[in-house]
């Protein structure tokens, strides 16, 4: 059982060289895992699942499949899920994508299976299959879902959705139309014969459809109809683990925090359902793995390895397993008699990870600092431990391109072998940015070039260290990844991937400037270096109109991870647009280099995440009057809306829970809640709220923005409404001003057609369907041939202020730099400051 993502890029190796030639560093497993993994030497079977999104994966599954069944499990999630919401901070877009692919990674670990993605791009909510198929660019993405299969090449395939479903996400419906197509695809050697060069056509036998009939009529409370469905039974006990399928499962599922999917355990039996769709059909009474060998016998000449190992298992010791290793080295022998067999060699690298956990093989790679740059020399160590008594000779290594070094030295039982080396970096090595993320892409696609990373979940290393080793008079070469190990003085050891970087970052101090007057701005930019002795200039490059003092500013960095900042002042155009700033580093002979910015995404749960990007920040210039200078924030879900109100010239302060007292909120001109305050916070707010009614009827403003359904409770706000699953997905969507002689159309700004350009990804969503009357609607928007949504802004006024509940993407247009939208939640943030009534404009 390998790491997830090691697995994927052994798997590449293997069908694409058409031999493995090293194994990945054997992982420290105890005396069960062993076993599992010997019995999982007799079973070769695969299946693949198929969705669009991270979450949509059915865990319980992959759990019984993977540790059950001992099938080689794999989920190919279509998007990375970056257009989310995110429940833990404010990352939204490509860095919640990157979140969303380690939790994927974080899951697979605990259930054991193996991840793999596509280019498609998570543009947002889609409410049809064709829309999804057409910003995707269809071809292109239905050419991975046949990588992947070719590639993984699995025995059995199954969707986690119809292929015909309105009711449902279209992304979801277009993953099983793209599966459903691939299946064919696949095998055809006519279709995308670019592949060939790498992997080679493959048929799988069977697709199924996860059904979710059992689970809609439950939801539903109606009868459950399985007629004509293959069931499958999930809810068994793998003892070795001490777990059942359905806790491995939750545990799993349980890694997607981003998105608030901590689950319980259901314990007990457990069906799942499945629907047959095409290939080889099921025979009746038969389960979905009926006619499909999973023996040796699919092997040519395996037969006899059956016995073999089962006889391995049979004599296996738990408190000694180094004792197998004489039969698990005359195993290896007879494997590489078994020729060129793509099955043959997966056991065979699995089989050495097996053979190095026996022996309690302990190997890594650690390199002397976290950070490296391209063209330099860099020290590391490869560190050796056989805490075995069997005779194991530490015979060779070899880094990236270089020769391999001899080593030439036997591990003696428990001691740590030491060999210290130094690698010549590539000057062309690429940065430590996710591959996805290196090059422009559209809306719906991610743009890569180099076919043999497609369906990867994340990065390969950046170059290569092997360790070969005799064990038992057989040569076994281990492939190790090189990471950077420090102490915390918390959490302990810890061991980190190498980053590869730029000799020095440069870290704006925001992604997006907006300037709602004429008035400069100063611009504290920090210099971090990441090697060490840099020296040079930093300059800003900005658009014509926009001026930027002083021309550069010098730079003297000692140490890696010093740094410095420089002062800039900006000074905007009179006319409106937009542009981007770029940060520069210009050398003593006045050459100009593009400059890059370091972001570090560090959760509890997930490895953490370097992301190496263009030094840049949008420029906006616009009209943006806003009278609302102090805010009061009561933090969701997480966004970046208190930075994005501090652009517009409000003081914002972030309120704990003991600060929302009415007398204490006095001082504020507007409050505003944070996305999903009310599903964050439901324990919180019966108590809040009165405070903030209070407030509001001291003369105060409050802004709630979108919750998920159920949403607030009657007694939780000033009139009852009823938030519902309505959504405008459409960016474009035109949008109709119901009220055009309300307070928050005119003031301080006057709202017009111009103000709904430029949005992204989506109008909003989770608007309310119902509303009392004391709501006055403002806006109405609607996707193409759907209803007219008047839900998403409502006002109405309270004693002498104002409550606002709206459903409008704020938090994904402010940050964005949307300057309409800037606009009108100005208008909202100053309806204290408007002195109008709302009864007398109704």
């Amino acid at each position: 059982m390998f790491p997830t993502s090691r697995r994927v890029a052994l798997l590449a190796f293997v069908s694409l060289a058409g031999a493995a030639t090293a194994a990945d560093a054997p992982r420290e497993m105890d005396a069960a895992h062993i076993r599992l993994a010997l019995e999982k030497l007799n079973v070769l079977g695969r299946v693949l699942y198929v969705a669009a999104h991270p979450d949509d994966e059915n865990t319980g599954l992959i759990a019984y499949w993977a540790n059950g069944a001992l099938y080689d499990a794999a989920y190919l999630s279509l998007t990375r899920g970056d257009g989310g919401q995110n429940l833990i901070g404010p990352e939204l877009r490509e860095q919640l994508g990157v979140i969303r692919t380690q939790e994927l990674l974080a899951a697979r670990r605990i259930d054991h299976g193996q991840q793999f993605f596509t280019r498609a791009n998570d543009f947002g909510f889609s409410k049809s299959a064709e829309e999804s198929l057409r910003i995707w660019d269809r071809e292109k993405i239905l050419a991975d879902v046949v990588w992947v299969m070719r590639e993984f090449r699995p025995d059995i395939v199954v969707t986690r959705f119809p292929t015909e479903d309105t009711e449902t996400h279209g992304h979801h419906t277009a993953s099983a139309r793209l599966a459903a197509e691939a299946f064919r695809a696949a095998g055809d050697p006519k279709r995308f014969q670019e592949q060939l060069k790498f992997v080679r056509p493959w048929q799988p036998k069977r697709l199924l459809w996860n059904s979710w009939a059992a689970f809609r009529a439950e939801m539903r409370h109606e009868p459950v109809d399985v007629t004509g469905l293959i069931p499958l039974e999930v809810g068994g006990y793998q003892p070795l683990l001490g777990q059942s399928f359905p806790e491995i499962a939750a545990a799993s599922r349980s890694m997607h925090k981003s998105q608030g999917f901590g689950v319980e355990v259901r314990r007990g039996e457990r069906k799942e359902y499945f629907q047959f769709l095409d290939g080889e059909p099921v025979r009746e009474g038969q389960g979905i793995f009926s006619d499909i060998d999973t023996s040796w016998s699919r092997v040519a000449n395996g037969d006899a390895l059956s016995s073999q190992i089962d006889q391995i298992v049979k004599t296996f010791d738990d408190s000694a397993p180094w004792k197998s290793i004489p039969a698990l080295i005359e195993l290896r022998r007879k494997l590489r008699s078994l020729g060129d067999d793509l099955w043959v060699k997966e056991k065979l690298a699995d089989l050495d990870q097996t053979i190095g956990a026996c022996l309690g093989l302990h190997l890594a790679a650690v390199t002397d600092k976290a950070m490296a740059q391209p063209g330099e020399k860099l020290g590391l160590q490869v560190e050796a431990i056989n805490r075995s008594p069997v005779e194991v000779k530490f015979m060779s290594m070899q880094i990236a391109q270089e020769p391999p070094k001899t080593v030439g030295q036997a591990l003696a039982p428990n001691e740590l072998l030491t060999e210290k080396t130094s690698v010549s970096l590539p000057n062309d090595l690429p940065f430590s940015e996710p591959y996805w993320l290196r090059e422009p892409g559209t809306i719906g696609t991610y743009k890569v070039s180099d076919q043999t990373l497609i369906g990867r979940p994340e990065n390969p290393p950046p170059f290569s260290v092997q360790a070969t080793f005799e064990i038992g008079s057989q040569e076994i070469t281990y492939a190790l990844e090189p990471r950077f190990r420090k102490v915390d003085r918390v959490a302990g050891e810890v061991s980190e991937p190498l980053v590869i970087a730029p000799a020095a970052f440069v870290q704006l101090p925001r992604p997006v400037f907006v300037f709602g007057s004429a008035q400069p701005k100063t611009l504290n930019v920090r210099v971090i270096a990441a090697s060490d002795k840099f020296h040079g200039q930093v300059a800003l490059e900005v658009p014509p109109g926009w001026k930027v003092e002083p021309a550069s500013a010098p730079v003297d960095l000692e140490s890696a991870e010093n740094e410095t900042t420089c002062t800039f002042r900006l000074a905007p155009p009179d006319m409106a647009g937009e542009g981007t700033l770029r940060a520069l580093f210009v050398s003593k002979d006045g050459q100009r280099a593009p400059a890059f910015s370091r972001q570090r995404i560090d959760y509890p749960h997930i490895e953490p995440q370097t992301l190496i990007s263009s030094a840049a920040a949008k420029l906006v210039r616009a009209k943006i009057e806003n009278k609302a200078r102090h805010i009061g924030y009561i933090p969701g879900a997480g966004d970046a809306v208190p930075e994005s109100l501090r652009e517009i010239g409000s003081e914002v302060k972030i309120l704990s829970d003991a600060e929302v007292k009415a007398p204490n909120l006095a001082q504020f001109d507007a409050v505003v809640l944070g996305v999903r305050a009310y599903n964050v916070h439901p324990d919180r707010i019966s108590a809040w709220y009165p405070e903030l009614l209070a407030y509001a009827q001291q003369g105060g403003v409050v802004v709630v923005q979108y919750n998920t359904t159920p949403g607030p409770k009657p007694n939780e706000l000033p009139h009852p409404l009823h938030v519902s699953h309505d959504r405008v997905t459409d960016e474009t969507a035109p949008v109709r001003i119901l009220a055009p002689d309300h307070p928050v159309m005119n003031f301080p700004n006057k709202i017009g057609p111009e103000d709904f350009s430029g949005w992204v990804q989506e109008r909003g969503l989770y608007f309310p369907d119902q509303w009392d009357p004391a709501w006055t609607p403002i806006l109405s928007s609607h996707d193409p041939n759907e209803k007219p949504l008047e839900g998403g802004l409502l006002v109405t006024r309270v004693g002498k202020g104002w409550f606002v509940y709206t459903g409008y993407s704020w938090f994904r247009e402010l940050p964005a730099g949307v300057p309409g939208a800037y606009r009108i939640f100005a208008n909202l943030i100053s309806l204290g400051k408007s002195g109008q009534s709302d009864r007398a404009l109704r």
